[in-house]
């Protein structure tokens, strides 16, 4: 294949972009991992890592408030209708006037955060004082560079998702974590923990850089136009202002945790957001992926008026997901102590941090499902323009999760805030499919239950099974070893999977039957998860 077809591959079925998306978030959060263990290795669970994460948040709290959901939300819908016309021209001055307005606003938001980063800090982090204090501030000031370039790479992937060329998209996030990596190999021996911030950084740059070939390949061309007067550009800014309340609630809820842990002991703030990224793996690698690639299909049935086409997508988008999601939160609670030591336990990251992570791990968990469902229910709004339900159930679940967290956070420590967020996305999950059920009439009611029973059923079954063979292969390993912990954790689950698969498959489970024909990549048995309409029911 020439890097010109490689530019221009476009995915023509959900099944195969989201293979394309979830292949590459696989490598993106395994890099993730690595990205962790090496930062447990050098800094452990103490004050850096504290100070590392708490100056993430501002900066990621702009990326995610104003730029991943905001612009996924409101730029892709507008954009996908202008290339569904074969208006393109339209559409890329529509691109051009977006990335000079936002961007400017990106850039003036990004400054004053970073002039005001020693009065925010005070809020963010109360609990840091003198030198942790002062490192968290010099290290939020070089990594509000970051949200600028991201912000403009999200335009970017924006414009390559409507034209369904996934394949460089997919790769941004692959670069940005190996920017990370580069700084903690690279720099922080030279500038110490600056070089952290500095990787990031670098990471963002990256993210950027990977996406340009092909949106050029596509026929971009850049050229500076102010946007203000422009109809969808106003349009745009309309929309993405409740999508912003709803990911401020979100990302405020976050910001409160890490405003609570810093009061705890020393290692919260990094213990928290350990797990939080351990249990992010499935959700990056399946949920979004599914979300993402059956995005660009609902808005097309928004665009023809059909609210069944629309509903289809998402039910037949949920079943697939949940058939993922639902096994791995089994093992996340029943081998949370395994993984994370599998993950993280090396250097000075001790016993005692891995059995509070663990513990998190296994909180957060309980709340795998409702994130992994809250991806591809709000995006069902997204694709009807509606960005404003969304927002006000966000805003009522985070208010909900932060007076749990107020509750727990002595009793339970940090586990108690990894408890509350779970709280926080099963009840957003909740509303938010009860909210879109009503809207649209249905979602594929019969095929969701009847998944769901044979799903739920499965996994009881399969934990039990995975917890029956912890202590059997333990007696044949040296657990006091990183090959035996693994050699423990890879054997229960493998175990446990072969379970889940084989009751699912007596139970004539569609998804199933779906996803092992997609593993023999037969392009016939593949469009059998093409959906909404191809699924084939085989559960007669």
């Amino acid at each position: 294949m020439t890097i010109k077809k490689i530019l221009n591959h476009t995915s023509d079925s959900i099944a195969t972009a989201a293979i394309v998306l979830a292949g590459a978030s696989l490598v993106s959060r395994v890099l993730g991992l690595v990205r962790d263990r090496l930062l447990t290795y050098h800094f452990g669970a103490g004050d850096v890592l504290d100070t590392y994460y708490a100056a993430f948040r501002l900066p990621d709290f702009l990326y995610n408030l104003l730029i991943i959901g905001a612009l996924s939300s409101a730029f892709i819908p507008i954009f996908s209708e202008y290339v569904s016309k074969g208006a393109h021209a339209r559409a890329w001055k529509f691109m051009n006037t977006s990335i000079a307005t936002l961007g400017t606003i990106f850039f003036g938001i990004s400054l004053v955060c970073a002039i005001g980063a020693p009065l925010l800090m005070v809020l963010i982090a109360p609990g840091f004082s003198g030198d942790k204090y002062t490192l968290t501030v010099h290290l939020t000031q070089i990594m509000m560079i970051s949200p600028v370039l991201m912000g403009l790479s999200a335009v970017v992937g924006g414009a390559l998702q409507s034209m369904r060329k996934f394949l460089l998209y997919a790769f941004a996030p692959i670069m940005y974590n190996l920017g990370i990596i580069l700084g903690i190999l690279l720099f922080v021996p030279i500038m110490g923990p600056t070089g952290l911030a500095v990787g990031v950084v670098l990471g963002a740059a990256l993210h950027l850089i990977i996406q340009l070939p092909a949106l050029f390949e596509s026929g971009f061309r850049p050229k500076w136009e102010w946007g203000w007067k422009e109809k969808d550009v106003q349009l745009l800014l309309v929309l993405m202002a409740p999508r912003a309340i709803a990911l401020a609630a979100v990302q405020l809820n976050l910001l409160v945790i890490t405003s609570l842990a810093s009061e705890l002991s020393s290692g919260s703030v990094a213990i928290f957001n350990l797990a939080n990224n351990i249990q992010s793996l499935p959700i990056g690698i399946i949920a979004v992926s599914y979300a993402v690639a059956a995005f660009p299909l609902m808005t097309e049935f928004a665009a023809q008026d059909n609210p069944d086409g629309i509903a289809r997508t998402v039910a037949s988008t949920l079943r697939m997901v949940l058939t993922w999601i639902v096994p791995i939160a089994v093992l996340f609670i029943v081998l949370r102590a395994q993984w994370v030591r599998i993950i993280l336990g090396t250097g000075n990251f001790d016993w005692n941090a891995t059995i509070t992570t663990a513990d998190t791990l296994g909180f957060f968990a309980l709340g795998l499902v409702g994130q992994a469902c809250v991806h591809t229910l709000a995006r069902g709004f997204y694709a009807l323009k509606d960005t404003k339900t969304p927002a006000i159930t966000a805003i009522g679940a985070t208010l909900f999760s932060i007076i749990v967290a107020l509750l727990l956070m002595r009793p339970l420590g940090v586990r108690g805030l990894a408890f509350a967020s779970a709280l926080e996305a099963t009840l957003n999950a909740l509303i938010l499919w009860a909210l879109l059920h009503k809207r649209l009439g249905s979602i594929d009611d019969n095929r969701m239950i009847k998944t769901g029973l044979k799903l739920f059923g499965a996994a009881i079954i399969m934990g039990f099974i995975v917890q029956g063979l912890k202590n059997p292969i333990a007696y044949f390993v040296d657990m006091q070893t990183f090959w035996g912990i693994f050699l423990q954790a890879v054997g229960a689950s493998l175990g446990g999977l072969i379970v889940y698969i084989g009751i699912g498959l007596l139970l004539h489970s569609e998804e199933l039957h779906a996803i092992i024909d997609a593993s023999k990549l037969h392009i016939g048995k593949l469009n059998r998860i093409r959906v909404p309409v191809e699924m084939t029911d085989t559960s007669n």
